[in-house]
């Protein structure tokens, strides 16, 4: 059975499991229909939430209830309004998400920040709750001479109680139940095996929720554990044990005399048991970034290059800021000690700051194929196998050291990172992103050019960050070489005023915005807006800007464009009259010949008197057979008229609008148009995302986020 979400206005207070009737417009999540974009139904669906009833309205209520969970919610409520209490409200809204696992009134920007730098998890419900809270408790009731199981069954039972306030996340879920684990191996005198427990509660899960194998939380949270018990023992130098160090430290016959000399001992062995535990955290954090390298890319496409340097300041200081946050949190009385917690988040967002304006912050390679992440395990596996295998030599005495083979090991762990640079080759492509009611087009080329004909969207909301953006990062798109805007209208532009605005956090680069080239008069007025976003843009370097007009041409080494329309100076009595227009040739470059490959035409929301512009403007350039055209006007019912049909002669027509829109859009007479005329039609409503490329002179279309198109080309 699914569970549903409900949404009403109700002011009554529904205890946790009361039996309710309702009634409302139910909606199910939406699945991803672009490359890199956050799949909501993938994601409720490992929550197992089948949907949403919005507007609902309550109709009956039974008086029955879970009386156990509803008081443990009442608790998490009062915990949650003691800590804002005691904390400022972004302050705040941090400690509720890491002790109560409520992240509902987090900061956006500082969720970002800590997400750019790697130290998102800090937020989570992790095993290092579970060791302070659950092993505190066994440990101190042991102290008092209780026998093992009553001590491990108290807190057992805190621990469960606990996950249940906080929600039963993956990851509180997989270390409750390896602590469970841990306390049958004490009662039962058994010895307990880390990743014995993590294979059971991994399996079962798994069994219990199939789709956790598709949770990023999940895959990181297990695959974290993993590397800190399988790749950190062997990765660990043996001499940096520290084991007989504090033999010769405080044991070991002391050399050199005077009283300074108890002091001087002092303070070198400080110095070298502080270096020791730097060093043993920059290992761990390493450990986790190796094991989690690939699900990091398969499920965000990039990761923070210096995340395990800053990791090496963040962790130490987590487990006293849990410690003083929970006592502050449950103790009466004790509220001064959320001191330690506010200088602490406050060193964290200083540190983060500082590491976020450090050169070449961001790695993104985009989405790893399935073989790089198989052939990069297989390294990391073979590599943890050889360390293993020199580490058992040191040990017996076989070996004393083993330089070249250590160096061998790194460098097979730097070409298993390597790997994912590796990218198919280059080739002449447009895609057509599912933005709604609107259009983003991407063209790429074979010689390396990157372009963006419009961003925009009128039926879903910052399309830039939530779509443009993660397909970029997915196809490890790190610069645009410019971006053209054929008007100003909103559903053509602005998810590209945000790509100017987050480029740079998101370490992406824009060089170029090229804009229509209207009369001199009406610039400032009607495209101000463009030309302030591109001067106010989030990167290092200012955006250049530039006006095209009818007749302006360039080429790259696989493709050559023309400007079909405006006319330079043309009219701006009507923004979608002056719609940029432009002709893409692709070519097949081979013997040294240069011959076009495959066309496209691209035409804005171009109509009317511009529409009858760009025909002439077609007709004198004689351009005919055009392989793939986008629609004009998003299928509107006077766009894309039979003159300029029976002149171009499409195979394929593109047609880019939003599910179920309010325009009715595409227009029933343009289908009927598109169809008499031959030309096969692709609709991004249907379809999701579409990309088109040409293969050995065969045109070839990927499409694979389509959901809803009931049948193909």
């Amino acid at each position: 059975m699914e569970n549903i979400i409900c949404e009403t206005d109700s002011a009554a207070e529904i205890p946790l499991g009361s039996l309710v009737a309702a009634e409302g417009r139910f909606s199910p999540y939406s699945r991803a229909t672009n490359p890199g974009e956050f799949d909501a139904a993938v994601y409720y669906r490992t929550l197992e939430v089948g949907g949403k009833l919005r507007k609902a309205a309550i109709l009956a209520q039974g008086e029955e209830y879970w009386h156990v969970r509803e008081g443990l919610y009442r608790l998490k409520i009062y915990f949650k309004e003691r800590i804002y209490r005691i904390f400022p409200e972004k302050e705040a809204a941090v400690m509720s998400a890491l002790l109560l696992g409520d992240k509902s009134e987090l900061d956006g920007d500082l969720k970002e920040l800590y997400k750019r730098n790697g130290v998102l998890h800090i937020l989570s419900i992790s095993s290092l709750h579970i060791t302070i809270i659950g092993m505190s408790i066994y440990r101190l009731l042991r102290r008092t001479g209780l026998p093992v199981w009553p001590c491990a069954l108290a807190g057992s039972v805190i621990l469960v109680l606990y996950g249940c306030m906080t929600g039963f996340s993956v990851s509180a879920c997989r270390a409750i139940g390896m602590y469970l684990i841990k306390m049958g191996a004490e009662i039962l005198g058994r010895t307990y095996d880390m990743l014995t427990a993590l294979g059971v509660m991994g399996a079962f899960m798994a069994v219990q929720n199939p789709f956790y194998l598709q949770n990023s939380g999940f895959l990181l949270s297990f695959s974290s554990v993993l590397g800190i018990g399988v790749v950190y023992p062997l990765l660990m130098p043996q001499s940096s044990s520290g084991k007989g160090r504090e033999s010769r430290l405080w044991g070991g016959k002391r050399s050199g005399t005077g009283a300074a000399e108890p002091v001087r001992e002092f303070l070198s062995g400080a110095g070298r048991g502080l270096g020791n535990a730097l060093q043993q955290s920059f290992y761990a954090s390493l450990s986790i970034t190796l094991a989690t390298l690939p699900v990091q890319l398969r499920f965000y496409y990039e990761i923070p290059v210096y995340s395990v340097f800053l990791n090496l300041f963040i962790i130490p200081f987590l487990k006293p800021m849990m410690i003083t946050g929970l006592l502050a949190m449950l103790v009466p009385g004790l509220g001064w000690m959320g001191l330690a917690g506010r200088l602490i988040l406050g060193g964290y967002e200083l540190l983060c700051g500082c590491f976020d304006r450090l050169p070449f912050h961001t790695w993104n390679p985009g989405c790893p194929r399935i073989w790089q992440i198989l052939v990069y395990y297989l390294i990391l596996g073979g590599a943890v196998s050889v360390k293993y295998f020199i580490n058992q030599k040191v040990i017996s005495g076989a070996l004393k050291k083993a330089p070249s083979a250590g160096r061998a090991v790194a460098a097979a762990l730097c070409l298993g990172v390597l790997l994912f640079e590796v990218r198919p080759p280059a080739e002449n492509s447009v895609t057509f992103l599912d933005v709604g009611q609107g259009d983003g087009i991407l063209v790429r080329t074979a010689s390396g050019e990157t372009y963006l004909f419009d961003c925009g969207s009128s039926s879903r909301s910052k399309i830039g960050r939530y779509v443009l953006i993660p397909y970029l990062k997915y196809s490890g798109i790190r610069t645009i070489d410019a971006v053209f805007l054929s008007h100003p209208d909103a559903d053509h532009i602005n998810g590209a005023v945000e790509l100017f605005a987050l480029g740079g956090e998101n370490n992406i680069t824009v060089k170029q915005l090229l804009l229509p080239d209207i009369e001199d008069g009406a610039k400032e007025e009607q495209l101000g807006g463009l030309l302030q976003a591109a001067w106010e843009a989030g990167q290092e370097e200012s955006v250049a800007v530039g006006y095209l007009s009818a007749g302006d041409e360039w080429s790259c080494g696989s493709a050559a464009f023309t400007c079909l329309h405006p006319a330079r100076g043309y009219e701006a009595g009507d923004v979608n009259a002056y719609s940029q227009c432009f002709l893409v040739e692709f070519y097949d470059e081979g013997e040294g010949s240069r011959e076009t490959d495959w066309t496209l035409l691209l035409t804005g929301d171009v109509q009317e008197g511009g529409e009858k512009a760009l025909l002439q403007e077609i007709a004198d350039r004689d351009i005919r057979g055009i392989t793939v055209l986008k629609a004009a006007h998003h299928g509107s019912r006077n766009s894309t008229p039979q003159a300029l049909l029976d002149q171009l002669e499409p195979f394929l027509t593109v047609i880019s609008s939003g599910r179920n829109n309010r325009y009715g859009h595409p227009h029933a007479e343009l289908l009927e148009r598109l169809e008499a005329c031959g030309t096969h039609i692709v609709r991004t409503s249907l379809w999701g995302a579409v990309t088109v490329s040409c293969e050995d002179g065969s045109l070839e279309l990927a499409a694979p986020y389509c959901f809803y198109a009931a049948d193909g080309i």
